[in-house]
């Protein structure tokens, strides 16, 4: 996370956002969510700028103006997202079985000192059943970029972009990669005396 703070900040931390999520799918619900939980907890107000402004038509300047108004917001958080989605690599395949049957053979041991060698010949017969299952391995990248706008002066308070990378044997869902991206954000507004 790569986070720049406007010189002037505002007069007053934000206390009140709207925010506004541009990503693939069910990866903006997760976001917005998230949003709202970490500004929760350091005691500011997130709304969903869709349940301000529903995406069923266009809205001209002063309608977008007169609804941040009358919701009371301070400023505008705005995240676009970019995503790879999950990608799947071949890992390897493991082998799983079960050996039944017999084993004859015969030797001879020499020793030397400390040194032992055998050699031994005989026969094995049985039957081995198994079963191969591929293994894979799931990755996920997640870059994102995130501005703050004040609705007073319409000034870009906050800028930042980030990454985040998540892998492993099992499933990366949407939770993970939102909640670390979003984490990010507020933490980086929080160290900036921005709210």
């Amino acid at each position: 996370m790569q986070g720049y703070a406007d010189r002037e900040l505002p007069a007053k931390p934000v206390a009140h956002i709207i925010a506004y999520v541009a990503a693939p799918g069910p990866l903006a619900a997760s976001i917005q969510s998230n949003v709202r939980e970490e500004a929760r907890k350091r005691q500011v107000t997130a709304e969903d700028a869709l349940n301000i402004f529903p995406p069923t038509r266009k809205y001209t300047d002063s309608e977008i103006r007169k609804g941040m108004a009358e919701a009371g917001a301070d400023a505008v958080l705005f995240i676009s997202v970019g995503d790879s989605g999950v990608q799947r690599e071949y890992a390897g395949t493991i082998l799983t079985g079960q050996y039944t049957g017999s084993t004859v053979a015969n030797g001879t041991m020499n020793t030397f000192g400390p040194t032992a060698t055998i050699n031994m010949s005989g026969a094995s017969s049985g039957t081995m059943t198994a079963v191969s299952s591929p293994t894979y391995r799931y990755r996920r990248q997640t870059n994102f970029a995130a501005r703050l706008m004040e609705v007073s002066s319409g000034r870009n308070l906050w800028v930042g972009n980030g990454q985040v990378n998540a892998g492993g044997s099992l499933f990366v869902g949407d939770g993970a990669n939102a909640s670390s991206s979003v984490a990010a954000i507020f933490e980086d507004l929080r160290r900036k005396g921005i709210i």
